[in-house]
């Protein structure tokens, strides 16, 4: 069960701030700086030379190793005519759920694609700023112990609203990786250029290119940490979302919540195996009724080994009776997911500065997050929503400023130029200036 920290216990207080503290460590520099991931980085590396090296030949050996001994170069690429038939064969109401999830994902980004704001205007200067997608994003998504079409769409729509011309995914050829309902799900989404390649392959064949899988300019989507460090390693090159940590939620709640509701919740984020919970809360009472339902609760979940160890080992009540202190900790822990169960949800909103997504209310279930409600469920882990956000057209947009001048608008700043450059000591910038204001 959950380990409760009062915060008027000094140890508990203490305890809380190592916890903290590992949180904000990167999670893959941290067990590389502790030599606990030596040995896999250097898979990554050969893994990524390797691919490098030999493209096609390579992918279909690590296919081999890992995921099926039967695989051969011609099954790297997905054909258009195997998604269609995937999408026949899935059941009308899965159909249905992942057709909904496709429209209300592209309503959400259409929502907040931004547009390019208006001309800031001096005299004989106008000053502005455009959007422009990226040419090309390529989403992986993993296949080793389920398949996940819900990432791949939280990934693809996103990228596709955007306006990205060429939209890459990379999945396992495992069991998964070829389920119907994965192919199905690309077919929904009108995908072209679907591969069969998994981990560390699959990144370099993005970042890279080979004969068959085209390299692209960003690279984003979650994995183990073969596939986090392989991103780590090809940025730069390319682009990449981030290095993304086992999930989190993290329930703000006063004596006003819904104890069934947050122990579901809580549950729902443990069974990701790990799953780290956090539950804030200034009731006493509604911690012994939160455990009371989480008992109650676990007996009919499948995963309920899992479960209980993400409980147990990555979790954790903190209890003050203080809202105030509890939000300062939240904004610390700053966690991917976060449901807000208070008397005035609005007035702790304001006050939560860093978070993934925000769940308000007790009826505003995580999991629907996941799936169907609109924004992508790729977010900020390990406190790094205090400065990254989650996936969203945002991620596959460009800005670039737009600067106009006319020659009074030279003539007016010309001197300020020329006084700067010639501070610095660059007098060919200057010059770039002067020549402009001496000519008619």
């Amino acid at each position: 069960m959950l380990p409760t920290l009062n915060m008027q216990n000094p140890t508990d207080r203490a305890s809380l701030d190592q916890r903290l503290g590992r949180l904000r460590l990167n999670p893959v520099d941290l067990a590389l700086a502790r030599g606990s991931l030596a040995e896999k980085e250097r898979s990554v590396r050969d893994t990524i030379a390797d691919v490098a090296a030999r493209g096609d030949e390579a992918i279909v050996e690590i296919s081999r190793k890992f995921d099926d001994e039967q695989f051969d170069s011609t099954q790297i690429c997905v054909q258009e005519t195997e998604m269609a038939e995937a999408a026949a064969r899935i059941s009308p109401p899965l159909a249905s759920a992942i057709k909904r999830a496709i429209a209300q994902l592209t309503e959400y980004q259409r929502h907040i694609m931004p547009v390019d704001p208006p001309d800031l205007v001096r005299p004989g200067v106008r000053l502005g700023m455009r959007f422009t997608s990226i040419d090309s994003a390529g989403c992986y998504f993993p296949g080793g112990k389920a398949s996940y079409p819900s990432s791949l769409i939280h990934l693809a729509v996103p990228a596709i609203v955007a306006g990205v011309s060429r939209v890459i995914v990379c999945t396992p050829p495992s069991r998964y990786g070829r389920s119907d309902v994965v192919l199905a799900a690309c077919h929904f989404l009108g995908l072209k250029h679907v591969y069969r390649a998994g981990g560390a392959a699959a990144i370099a064949a993005m970042a890279f290119g080979t004969a068959s899988i085209p390299a692209v300019e960003k690279i984003v989507g979650p994995g183990n940490d073969y596939v986090q460090l392989a991103k780590r390693a090809v940025s730069g090159g390319v682009g990449i979302d981030g290095y993304l940590g086992p999930s989190e939620v993290l329930v703000i709640a006063d004596e006003t919540a819904r104890p069934a509701f947050i122990a579901a919740d809580l549950i729902a984020q443990a069974e990701h195996d790990p799953g780290s919970c956090f539950l804030l809360t200034t009731s006493p009472e509604l911690v012994r009724l939160v455990y009371g339902e989480l008992n109650k609760q676990l007996a009919m979940r499948g995963r309920r080994d899992a479960i209980e160890r993400s409980l147990k080992h990555d979790s954790v009540v903190v209890l003050s009776d203080s809202l105030e202190e509890l939000l300062t900790i939240a904004n610390q822990l700053a966690a991917e997911h976060v449901n807000l169960q208070c008397r005035d949800n609005d007035a702790v909103l304001n006050q939560l500065r860093h978070a993934g997504a925000v769940f308000v209310g007790p009826w505003s279930p995580v999991a629907a997050g996941d799936y169907v409600a609109g924004p992508s469920h790729c977010l900020p882990t390990n406190t790094t929503a205090r400065f990254s956000s989650g996936v969203s057209v945002y991620e596959f947009l460009k800005r670039s400023s737009v600067v106009r001048y006319d020659r009074h608008g030279v003539l007016g700043d010309a001197e300020s130029v020329i006084a700067l450059a010639t501070e610095e000591h660059l007098d060919g910038h200057a010059a770039s200036v002067e020549v402009r204001r001496a000519a008619e």
